[in-house]
């Protein structure tokens, strides 16, 4: 009989707790929170097609799936205090965005035996023709003799290319001079 009470007053105290912490006080509000919302002024929200003056909405690319397309140039590699630093320029040539695009750099002795390398991820999607630099840092060894990258991103495989430069930016992205003139100095 005292188990059958001691589970009762264990179960009200939890049930009276559970009411207090859920605002179930049934009492009134104060008057500071009652005044409260009838002082704000309240603004319809923002309808969707209408956005700020000047300002764009975002566009969604859907990330592409499968082989993915990217250019990259030679990369760029010096010893800095001790540590190997390889800077990868690399363009999206996919007709989507590539989502999770990774780099991983392995190195090899002389002898063709394997020696700590290094693998970074964009945090970003990269979009179709968008350019980024990609840096990757090994800890130096005397006994470093080649390396080798693999390209891959969050839904599939890489086909990468080695370019000799990246095209340059589309002509209608081209900035005029101050006088309305192309940058190169011919009239249009």
């Amino acid at each position: 009989m005292k188990r059958l009470n001691l589970v009762l007053v264990v179960a009200m105290v939890g049930l009276g707790l559970t009411a207090i912490g859920c605002g179930g006080s049934g009492g009134d509000a104060p008057a500071e929170e009652a005044a409260a919302p009838a002082a704000a002024p309240t603004l319809p929200p923002p309808s969707l097609g209408e956005g700020a003056e000047g300002e764009e909405r975002p566009r969604f690319i859907a990330p592409i799936r499968g082989i993915a397309e990217l250019a990259y140039l030679q990369p760029d590699t010096d010893v800095v205090s001790g540590e190997v630093v390889t800077k990868i320029t690399v363009q999206n040539r996919a007709t989507g965005a590539i989502a999770g695009l990774k780099i991983d750099e392995y190195w090899w002795d002389a002898d063709g035996n394997p020696l700590p390398g290094d693998s970074e991820r964009l945090r970003q999607p990269l979009m179709p023709g968008e350019v980024a630099t990609i840096e990757l840092r090994v800890p130096r060894n005397s006994r470093m003799n080649r390396n080798n990258y693999n390209f891959s991103h969050a839904n599939g495989e890489i086909k990468a290319t080695l370019v000799p430069e990246l095209p340059d930016p589309e002509p209608g992205e081209a900035e005029e001079g101050e006088d309305g003139e192309p940058p190169d100095g011919e009239p249009t």
